[in-house]
């Protein structure tokens, strides 16, 4: 009897146990903006912050966060008050053809912590073009994406969302 309802619980704790793989850094799904910025260094509560299509709202933000050897800003974003979403944006944006070199220096890395990419294109239609790297690592997506819309420069994010696959 006491197996059973141990083993009822712990079939009870598994969702949750997944919903709690991490994000990013020392973040997971669900964590509140304030639960966010207790956890990461130099985070603040943002209030005026972007609405992803997905509904999601950047609640948080963190300055001055290096990858590659670039300074990005960090955006947290929040869909029902939980953390699903944290993108790095590049400060220092430039021309999409010299962003390439980047894309592969953090392609790199991301190979060599979540393995090789599950997708990866550079497509070009009319004025726009884009570079996508993608990883899925368990229960969150990984994404790199630069996008320019002419001469303009190339905008390039840094993505981890939470996922929940089929």
């Amino acid at each position: 009897m006491r197996s059973s309802i141990l083993g009822a619980m712990l079939l009870l704790l598994l969702p949750n146990l997944a919903l709690a793989q991490q994000l990013w850094g020392p973040t997971t799904p669900g964590m509140t903006p304030d639960e966010v910025v207790q956890a990461v260094d130099g985070a603040y509560l943002h209030e005026s912050g972007d609405r992803l299509a997905t509904g999601a709202i950047e609640a948080a933000r963190r300055d001055g966060y290096e990858l590659a050897g670039e300074a990005f800003t960090q955006r947290f974003f929040f869909l029902n008050d939980g953390l699903t979403q944290v993108t790095m944006s590049l400060d220092n944006t430039r021309d999409f053809d010299a962003m390439q070199g980047l894309i592969d220096s953090l392609s790199e890395e991301m190979r060599e912590r979540y393995g090789e990419a599950t997708d990866s294109e550079i497509t070009t239609t009319g004025l726009m073009r884009q570079a996508k790297v993608g990883w899925v690592d368990g229960r969150r997506k990984i994404r790199i994406f630069s996008m320019t819309m002419g001469e303009d420069d190339a905008l390039l994010n840094v993505n981890y969302q939470a996922y929940f696959a089929d």
